[in-house]
Parts: C-alpha cells; structure tokens; sequence
C-alpha cells in the first residue's frame, strides 16, 4: 500500500488537533512520524477515525439543534477524549513496529579538516553508546562536503530525499546550506563545532546544537600569563583572520570585548587572499608593542599552518612571537599553546541533544556552549624552543598534552 494514500488524512488529523492544544513542534513532529511509521495499522482501523471525525460534525450539529451551549469547554473536552484515542492507538501500533527502536542519521561534514574529523567519531561514539543503553539502534550515513556550498546543499538533499530522522552538521556554512532542506522536510537539524549560532541564523525551532564559541576570558588569561604581563598599551595581540568568515569575524569582536582597549590588533585577509600574509607578517614583527598572535578558529589560515609557522620563524630573531590558536589540534603544526574545546567532546554534546529529540521527544531550551572548565590546554615546547619563547612552568604542568 503507499504510505500516501493515508498522509493526507493523518495531517487533516494533527491540523486538526493544532489550534486546540499548545504542542512543541518537536512533539508534532514526533506525532506525525509515528502516525507515518505504522501507516498499515491505520489503515486497518482507517473506518474507525473516519467514524470519529463524523461524530464530532454529528455531535456539533446535534447539540445545536438541541440548543445545547457547545462552548469552548464542551470542545475541548471532545477533543482531548479524541486526542487520547489516537494516542493510546498509536502507542499500541508502536509496540507492534521495530522502527521506533532504529534510528537513521546523516552526517554532513562541511570540510575535511581536524575539528571537524575528531567531531564526527565523538558524536557517533555517545549517540551510540546512548541509543544501545536503552536497546536501540542507530544507523550513520556520512558525506564530506570538502568546502564547497553547493554540495553541502547536494547532500542535505540526498537527505532529505532519504527520510533520514536526524542531520548532523559540521561547520557554520554547511549548517545554513541543509536549514533550508530541513525546513523543508521536517527534519531535525544538529550543528557541532560553531562558533556563533546566533549569529549565523541557526537557533530555530527545527535546528539546534552545540557551540564551540570560547569563553573568550580564557584566551586573555592565557596570553598574560605567557607573557608574564597583562596586555596595554605596551603588550598587544595580533589577530590573524579571514574577513569572509563569520566565525573569526565574531571571535574578534567577542575577544576585542574582554580586551582592554586597542590591544588586540586585527590583521585580516579575504577568502583566498594567503598572499597577504607575508605583508601581515612583516608589518607585526615591525610593531614593537605586539608581543603575541592569536588565530581564530579560522579553516582558511588553519589549514596553512605550516605557511603561518614558515613567516613567523623567518622573521628577526627577536621578533619570532608565540602563536596561540583556538583549535587544539592545530597546536603541533606550528603554534605554542592552546587553551580550547576538545572537538570529540563538542560532537559529544551534540548527541546528548539528538538523543533527547530522536528518543525522548524534548528540545533543549538553548544549545549548548563551553565552559572555562570544559577546556584543555595543549602545549608545544618543541616549537617554543625552535622561536626561542620560554613556556612558564605554570602552564607546562597542568597542559592536558605537550608536544
């Protein structure tokens, strides 16, 4: 039988339900996608809620005709009695169906770069170990974007059109090219690793996640004691970035906020602009006062680390600067320090979340964001010792990993 025949119906049902109660849109769909997944069952029973939806008209009509008060209250009483029906039958059909214990979720990874691939394992691993705990099972389906938008679209299509129960997506641009698509198609749509959902449009009733955005009081800290001085006028930061990426365009403006005034400098480049780095370079090694540089989570300047290392070791031996970066796995290529979110912990967090809205049916009341406390300090004294930068011994014993 298609599954189509009886869609219409079922909708009629749950439209009719909408105005009456206030659901979560998360229940709705939850609702609709039970109804959907034991579509035999109702179209065994199909006499049995035509024979409902008739009484109510029959109902309404009599008791006008009998000049009964059919207010508000006596509907709602009607409706509740029906809402409870079809949720007790639908419950039952449930019980007869494997498809509410196994799950499909596509992973849309936007590039391929190190966050993104320590965020993938870490999301599959608790989703995982979350859905066997309670006896389920959950199927991955996984595409790599490889950086392009348009097939960061391709894929939430492939989908969509695959009837996937839940998307995950990796990065701020992948995210927003499959909201639309998952709009669309009523699905749930998980981000990891983002720096500024808000700011990127991602925070809506069908799309949720987790934030990599840094708690911006720590870079600072981190820096002063580095340097074994709080930053002025005398000790500034660098901060290296691409001007087309919303996400360093967000950690400037939120590091700039913590900062005291004027000591964090901005030297930025456009998307495919590496050329101007060099220029950047010798323009920092000729300020005196800057004492430090910081990059963002930043793919462009990120994925050229060893360009970045290359510039800053080639300058005046007493103008090679510490590098701090905010991704951890970017730290062996070419940086001192870092002090950020373990990305297999943030895919970790976000399937806390699809595990609520896949089993439990509840949406977060916001995503979810890391604490000072949640971070890990990565050291790199091998590359200290190649710039001739001194780590105090503060920061080599407590690093979660030194290289």
């Amino acid at each position: 039988m298609d599954n189509r025949t009886e869609r219409p119906l079922l909708l009629r049902l749950a439209g009719f339900l909408r105005p009456y109660f206030s659901l979560s849109s998360v229940f709705l769909r939850n609702f609709k996608k039970r109804l959907e997944s034991s579509i035999s069952f109702w179209y065994s029973k199909r006499r049995l809620f035509s024979a409902l939806i008739r009484s109510s008209a029959m109902f309404r009509r009599g008791a006008y005709a009998k000049g009964m008060d059919f207010n508000m209250k006596n509907r709602k009483t009607f409706l509740v009695t029906l809402l409870v029906i079809t949720v007790l039958i639908t419950g039952l059909s449930a019980c007869s169906q494997n498809n509410a214990d196994e799950f499909t979720v596509g992973i849309l990874s936007g590039a391929q770069i190190p966050a993104f691939e320590l965020g993938t394992p870490g999301f599959q691993d608790r989703l995982t170990e979350l859905m066997e705990a309670e006896g389920k099972q959950v199927n991955f389906v996984y595409q790599n974007a490889g950086g392009d938008s348009a097939m960061s679209t391709t894929i939430a299509n492939t989908f969509a059109a695959q009837q996937v129960d839940l998307i995950f997506s990796l990065g701020t641009s992948a995210s927003q090219q499959a909201l639309p698509v998952a709009t669309n198609a009523d699905i749930p749509l998980v981000y990891g690793i983002i720096t500024d959902p808000v700011g990127a449009g991602l925070v809506t009733e069908i799309s949720t996640g987790s934030s990599s955005a840094l708690p911006m009081e720590t870079q600072i800290e981190l820096f002063e004691e580095l340097l074994g001085s709080e930053l002025n006028a005398e000790n500034r930061i660098a901060f290296l970035y691409t001007t087309d990426e919303p996400n360093s365009v967000a950690s400037l403006e939120r590091l700039q906020g913590v900062s005291p005034e004027n000591t964090i400098v901005p030297f930025g480049i456009p998307a495919n602009g590496l050329e101007h780095l060099t220029q950047h370079f010798i323009n920092i090694a000729a300020d005196p006062t800057i004492r430090g540089i910081y990059i963002p989570q930043d793919n462009q300047i990120t994925g050229q680390m060893q360009m970045v290392q290359n510039l800053n070791r080639s300058q005046n031996p007493e103008r090679r600067l510490p590098i701090v970066v905010a991704d951890l796995p970017i730290v062996a290529g070419g940086a001192v320090a870092s002090l950020s979110v373990d990305f297999a912990a943030n895919g970790a967090a976000a399937a806390d979340i699809a595990f609520d809205i896949l089993v439990n049916g509840t949406w977060p009341q916001t995503f979810y964001s890391p604490t000072a406390a949640s971070l890990s300090l990565y050291i790199n004294a091998t590359e200290a010792q190649a710039i001739g930068f001194t780590i105090p011994s503060t920061l080599t014993e407590r690093a979660t990993r030194t290289f």
